[in-house]
């Protein structure tokens, strides 16, 4: 519903940020890592946001990138997981830590959360396992996205063509490709 909210913080608290636009002074609820980036009150900002309505009402959730609220919802998407214990992981733990706990199955870097326990980090794992993709890990400039064109025009999915090209230099069309290729076919 409300996509970003494009304002001057008017104050600063432990986990919220209220940010003035057209008169208006939204309290938006932020992780700690998006708290600590934002260094100065009567500072011009755009926060992502997500609206989580609820019986008795409804609060606002501010990210910096549009990254951190994919993740926040699908953490929220997890059985057991509410908006607070998302932005407690968001709060914990960064975005590329996140992604390496779930690729290894790390709960104890889940755990690490106030309010999250061993069964609910297993459960986002376990949920979270195939639907996030891991591109994190290749740089997609020029070159590579040639490489990624070249492998989905051979009937390769998106994901896997990232996966192939994990730790490939992309400078070189015909060898990153003949690359990615002995990878898929392994």
């Amino acid at each position: 519903m409300i996509d970003y909210i494009k304002g001057y913080i008017v104050e600063k608290g432990i986990d919220y940020v209220v940010i003035e636009t057209l008169g208006i002074g939204f309290k938006i609820i932020v992780p700690r890592s998006t708290l600590s980036q934002l260094t100065n009150t009567s500072e011009i900002i755009k926060l992502y946001t997500y609206m989580h309505v609820k019986e008795d009402g409804f609060q606002l959730y501010g990210f910096l990138t549009i990254n951190e609220v994919e993740i926040f919802k699908k953490l929220i998407a997890v059985n057991g997981v509410g908006p607070k214990a998302a932005v407690s992981i968001l709060s914990t733990i960064s975005i590329e830590s996140f992604y390496d706990a779930i690729r290894n199955s790390d709960s104890k870097a889940i755990e690490k959360s106030p309010g999250i326990g061993k069964k609910t980090a297993q459960r986002i794992i376990l949920e979270l396992k195939d639907k996030l993709t891991f591109t994190h890990d290749v740089k997609l400039d020029d070159s590579s996205n040639d490489v990624v064109d070249a492998l989905l025009s051979l009937g390769y999915t998106k994901q896997e063509s990232m996966k192939a090209l994990e730790g490939v230099d992309c400078s070189n069309l015909e060898s990153a490709l003949k690359e990615a290729l002995k990878k898929l076919m392994k």
